[in-house]
């Protein structure tokens, strides 16, 4: 898992490796490995280390924690009376100017909450321990929130961080090196679940096919990845139900609006807080809020769809077929009977449809369409009933844009990318070339418009 991440991996050693004080935010959505880059990077330096994190929202829980933690740093130093978070840090960084300090916080946007004010104070412990601490902060955070402002601090003059550190999830071409002893098919199906995610990906066994793998990672009660999503949203809510019955609307709905899911949510007579649980479950990386592409500013055309597959797969095909007092011998008739014909017809061809959108970035940053790629988002022909209508839209630089159609077995005919060119015309949307990805075959009489061909499977295959 940690392979992958060898740039990351590079520039956190030089982080650590710099005399002084210096700070860095390593950022990245849930399971993208950041506490696994972090422990790799410090696990043998010879610097105090002390690794804080939130593992409760009570600050009582929280500040005997850190008392914990900073007396076995400093053993034979007398710890500060206060009952602040901000002076327990205090004292951390006092600590540094006799000895070399690695000071971790996880997760940073969550000491925030619990303290304000350590933000004004660690601003005021950067000038002051910057000339003659020895301190190396490293916050780690999965808050998209906070990791805007840090990008917009990072314009001004006093930085908040000397780096940031992005842990973006695998594409399909990377995780692929989890299981590139498979046949294409099977590693399209492997990514198609487990996503991009490293956690995921570093749990699958080679010794396994796909189905295997599956029942042993997700279907039984007591398999690990079954037991990661029960915990994640144990600990996130205090009525799991509530978010097991979102979760279930949204992939009955594959995306819906807003007032879609607030509706069904009630009428299944669930008087929790909706916005509380959705917001929640957007903080989690579990969902994501988007915009069709040509409608980004209109906030009436936002939806929601699943942020991370592993999730939108079990809500979909599992959690409702194997409860968990299924017993072990019944999971083969089950995957047969209820799982297995949802998954090819309808989740597996969904998901190639954000492979599709992937291919397409990996493409552009090697240069294929001469020009740099912006953005990848589906484009709806009918964005009021979210009709999707097969297309992808990839905006470019100087603001062409590349059209993706994504056939299944059906021939890609004449009239349908004709459709789709002068829909973009109509929207003043030029187009540079059609991109036609197909599982199916294209009709020959395809020849008035430019056009690059790739045809799935052999188009995953280059990995």
């Amino acid at each position: 898992m940690i392979k992958e991440r060898s740039a990351e991996l590079n520039r956190l050693h030089s982080f650590i490796s710099k005399p002084g004080f210096s700070s860095v935010l390593v950022y990245g959505k849930h399971n993208t490995g950041k506490s696994s880059l972090v422990h790799t990077v410090i696990k043998d330096n010879t610097a105090t280390k002390i690794f804080l994190s939130v593992d409760s929202e009570s600050k009582e829980i929280v500040i005997n924690s850190i008392k914990r933690k900073c007396s076995e740093a400093f053993p034979n130093i007398l710890m500060p009376k206060s009952n602040e978070i901000s002076q327990l840090i205090k004292f951390i960084f006092e600590n540094s100017v006799n000895e070399k300090v690695i000071l971790v916080i996880d997760d940073f946007a969550k000491f925030i909450n619990l303290s304000n004010e350590i933000i004004t104070f660690l601003e005021s412990f950067k000038g002051r321990f910057r000339t003659y601490g020895n301190i190396k902060l490293i916050c780690v955070s999965s808050s998209n929130d906070f990791y805007k402002d840090a990008l917009e601090s990072q314009k001004g003059k006093d930085k908040f961080f000397d780096d940031i550190i992005t842990l973006e999830e695998f594409d399909y071409f990377t995780a692929a090196t989890f299981y590139s002893r498979y046949f294409t098919e099977e590693r399209l199906f492997f990514y198609s679940v487990f996503g991009g995610s490293p956690l995921y990906n570093s749990l699958i066994s080679s010794n396994k096919n796909f189905i295997q793998n599956l029942k042993d990672l997700l279907l039984y009660h007591d398999s690990p990845l079954r037991n990661t999503i029960k915990s994640q949203l144990n600990e996130a809510f205090a009525k799991k139900y509530e978010a097991d019955e979102l979760l279930t609307i949204l992939a009955e709905k594959k995306f819906a609006r807003y007032g879609e899911l607030k509706t069904e949510f009630k009428n299944r007579s669930l008087a929790g807080d909706f916005d509380y649980t959705l917001n929640k479950l957007i903080e989690l990386g579990i969902i994501e809020k988007k915009a069709p592409l040509h409608f980004e500013n209109d906030k009436k055309k936002f939806f929601y769809l699943f942020a991370d597959p592993l999730y939108e797969f079990f809500y979909s095909l599992v959690f409702k077929e194997t409860e968990d007092d299924i017993l072990p011998e019944e999971i083969d008739r089950t995957w047969e009977n209820k799982i297995k014909k949802g998954f090819e017809e309808e989740f597996f061809p969904r998901r190639l449809h954000f492979i599709a959108m992937e291919f397409i970035k990996r493409e552009g940053k090697k240069g294929k369409f001469k020009e740099d790629i912006l953005q990848v988002a589906p484009f709806f022909a009918n964005p009021r009933s979210l009709e999707w209508d097969g297309t992808i839209i990839a905006e470019t630089l100087s603001g062409n844009y590349y059209v993706v159609l994504n056939t299944t077995k059906r021939q890609l005919d004449k009239a349908k990318v004709e459709q789709v060119a002068y829909s973009l015309y109509e929207k003043q949307r030029p187009y540079k070339n059609l991109i036609l990805i197909s599982r199916g075959l294209f009709a020959p009489n395809i020849n008035r418009l430019q056009y690059i061909t790739y045809r799935l499977p052999a188009l995953y295959s280059k990995i």
